[in-house]
């Protein structure tokens, strides 16, 4: 967190130097004596969530995907999902996946391919299935 402390200090002792939108646009006003700050706070930090790789949840979605889709490609992404750790908490065994274009994930203009969404849907019914005898 240091080391982010400094990066926000330079900033701040060298605003003037930073990129704007034009003219119009500026981090620093002379005639109105105005000059901008950035700051930077920390909060708590979040547990992170892993899924538990030997759960049976785990074992009935590959086997979904891997029926539906016919691979399984597992990966992590970083970030917080503490509504998620809260179930695992729990005792619950929780499970994240998707079906979609990594590429627009949360991109200005995100979308997703009905053939995809299909597909995920298949893998649900295939889950629904496996589980019918539990």
């Amino acid at each position: 967190m240091k080391k982010v402390e400094e990066y926000v200090e330079y900033l701040n002792t060298n605003i003037e130097t930073l990129p704007t939108r034009g003219p119009a646009s500026k981090y620093v006003l002379p005639d109105e004596n105005l000059k901008g700050r950035m700051s930077i706070t920390f909060d708590e930090a979040y547990s992170g969530i892993a899924c538990d790789l030997d759960s049976l949840g785990y074992h009935v979605l590959y086997n979904a995907t891997k029926e539906v889709i016919g691979y399984v490609k597992p990966y992590s992404l970083t970030g917080s999902l503490p509504l998620v750790r809260d179930l695992q908490d729990k005792g619950y065994d929780v499970q994240n996946i998707g079906y979609g274009l990594m590429d627009t994930y949360h991109a200005d203009n995100e979308y997703c391919l009905l053939s995809d969404m299909c597909q995920g849907y298949a893998v649900f019914g295939s889950i629904i299935s496996q589980l019918e005898g539990y």
